[in-house]
């Protein structure tokens, strides 16, 4: 049977790039909320928050039949739609988190700050959940009706939000030195070295590895709950046992996650040794974001190749 699908990878980036903005904003916010958190890691999350969304929101352009349309999607609102409410938190966060970061940058510490570390925090949870949301509200198809899809959506963008942390903050302080070569000199605050450190990226690692427990757990139950549902084989079959299971076995559970989760427990108790030592560094965050946009992808397309199947489910 021939499947059309209505959304495609362009969706599936944007949910992706939408969980990393998610994911980088949240640490951002809580470690200005909380203030106990590290200042390098802190003030990268605050700097690279707002961008990688923008370009979800460039792929959300192009999917549309008239993107030339597209403001009216912006500033034209219903309270019962998720979708409406999704786009409200996107073109909410990408200001709130570029106004933090200038405020970040320029070291205005004052009560509006601390405002709009709270409303980062806030619109940051809200574009990481609504993900899986919109997915959810579909109550009709077996792959997405489930409440788990908007639980398993924003661990992950926890957890890829965390791991592109880590990359960049490997090479931040030479970003800077160029980004600052365009800005006018009374523009520059005094510079702050942020490269990140083996010790600030084996504690980053630690939380990751929580965040890849917690995802595999998610998977599972998400899993049994597809078996017990009554179009659970529908489901089942879309993903697990057919479909896209390839790409979900190998590509999310084992390449993802699992590996990851066993390179990056290596990394922290220093088992990783010789010409190896250079690279499992980063092969842990870029398997972990590889996997994270398959299983955007897998979702995605597996809940539209279920359609069908469901139009005659009896």
């Amino acid at each position: 049977m021939e499947h059309h699908f209505t959304w495609n990878y362009l969706i599936a980036i944007y949910l992706f790039t939408a969980g990393i903005s998610s994911g980088a904003g949240i640490v951002a916010a809580v470690g200005y909320v909380v203030n106990g958190m590290d200042e390098r890691l802190k003030r990268v999350a605050a700097y690279f928050a707002p961008f990688p969304v923008l370009l979800g929101l460039l792929c959300l352009i192009l999917d549309l039949h008239r993107p030339w349309n597209f403001y009216k999607v912006l500033i034209h609102y219903n309270i019962t739609s998720v979708m409406s409410w999704g786009a409200f938190f996107l073109l909410v966060f990408p200001m709130v988190a570029f106004i933090f970061a200038a405020m970040v940058y320029w070291n205005i510490d004052n009560v509006w700050r601390r405002i709009f570390a709270w409303l980062e925090l806030i619109f940051g949870i809200a574009i990481g959940v609504y993900a899986g949301l919109l997915l959810a509200a579909i109550y009709n198809n077996p792959v997405w009706s489930n409440p788990l899809i908007a639980f398993l959506f924003f661990i992950s963008a926890l957890s890829t939000g965390i791991c592109s942390l880590m990359l960049i903050g490997k090479v931040w302080d030479k970003i800077e030195d160029f980004v600052r070569k365009f800005l006018p000199s009374n523009w520059q605050p005094e510079r702050i070295l942020l490269t990140f450190d083996h010790k600030l990226l084996k504690r980053i690692l630690i939380v990751d590895a929580v965040f890849i427990v917690v995802e595999l757990m998610v998977i599972s139950t998400l899993l049994i709950s597809y078996a017990l549902r009554p179009t659970g084989q529908v489901a089942l079959g879309a993903i697990i046992t057919g479909g896209y299971y390839l790409l979900f076995w190998i590509g999310v559970v084992l390449f993802g996650l699992t590996i990851p989760l066993i390179l990056g427990i290596m990394e922290v108790g220093d088992k990783i040794k010789g010409g190896m030592a250079g690279i499992v560094p980063w092969a842990e965050p870029i398997m972990v974001l590889i996997g994270g946009f398959i299983l955007r992808y897998v979702i995605v397309y597996g809940g539209q190749i279920v359609y069908p199947i469901l139009t005659y489910y009896p």
